[in-house]
Order: C-alpha cells, then sequence, then structure tokens
C-alpha cells in the first residue's frame, strides 16, 4: 500500500513571477508567521515572488520539510 504525501504548496512559474499557494494549515501559518509576505504579494490565495528567489525559497521551504508541486 503506497500513502499519498500531502501537498503543503502549490508552486507555479508564469515567467518572471512564480506563485505559491500555501495548501494545509502549516503551510498557511508557516507563511503568516516565518516569511515577510507583503499585502501586495497575494494574488488570490497564493503570493507571487520574483523569479530569481524562488528556487531558493522552494529550497527553505523543503528544507523546512514542506512538500512542494510544481
Amino acid at each position: 500500500m503506497s500513502r499519498t504525501k500531502v501537498i503543503d504548496f502549490v508552486v507555479r512559474h508564469h515567467g518572471t513571477i512564480w506563485t505559491f499557494e500555501p495548501k494545509t494549515d502549516t503551510a498557511k501559518g508557516f507563511v503568516r508567521t516565518d516569511l515577510e509576505v507583503q499585502g501586495w504579494q497575494w494574488l488570490g490565495p497564493a503570493f507571487g515572488v520574483d523569479h530569481r528567489l524562488a528556487t531558493d525559497l522552494i529550497a527553505a521551504l523543503e528544507s523546512e520539510g514542506f512538500v512542494i508541486e510544481m
């Protein structure tokens, strides 16, 4: 029997802007308390990040134990 991993963040790249959508309560709490996401970065349920920072953010989130789907 295989276990399905729970996806914490869905990441999509849109050219120079990548969006990060926190899906779990743990991910949403982490964004609120540990990331400095400004109000203007929110695009609906996801926040936007410049493409030059996106891969570093993905690595940091994974090092915190979050599961990322791209």
